[in-house]
């Protein structure tokens, strides 16, 4: 009996290990999307910044969990079973989030500082991007070394 509970509380956690892997992953494209167009426009401020307190919120939850709060003498099998699988997923979550919002902001109040559009700043910053790795494409081996340390120091 005990070791068929042992069995069921193994498959429990590896549960929770794969559901935190995929709410990893769940911000991952927005973050490969917005890294390659520059484009801030369709990301909604407000969902964000709500998103991110929910990640803070489930992080102190996990912590919590881990620490055995609310529970009457758990087992450290239990503790980890419920609380490190939601601290991994809100971590990472929440840190991929964070740098989505924080790029968001930045090119939102870089926009009102010009005086244009969000989407007309996205597309300066991304012709000015494109601009530069072309240039840097067509330099000499040599050229480019010169470049990078450069950039380096």
């Amino acid at each position: 009996m005990l070791a068929a509970a042992h069995e069921a509380l193994k498959w429990y956690i590896w549960v929770g290990f794969i559901a935190s892997i995929l709410i990893a992953i769940f911000t991952t494209p927005q973050l490969i999307q917005l890294t390659k167009t520059r484009n801030t426009t369709y990301i909604n401020i407000p969902m964000y910044a709500i998103y991110l307190i929910g990640c803070f919120c489930f992080l102190i939850g996990g912590v919590l969990m881990l620490c055995g709060v609310g529970a009457e003498n758990p087992t450290w099998s239990q503790r980890l079973s419920s609380g490190l699988p939601l601290i991994i997923a809100q971590s990472i979550c929440g840190v991929i989030s964070a740098i989505i919002f924080v790029w968001k902001i930045k090119n939102y109040a870089a926009a009102k500082r010009a005086q244009i559009t969000e989407l007309q700043y996205c597309h300066q910053l991304k012709s000015v991007y494109d601009e530069y790795k072309r240039k840097i494409h067509s330099l000499s081996h040599h050229e480019k070394q010169t470049v990078e340390n450069a950039e380096g120091k």
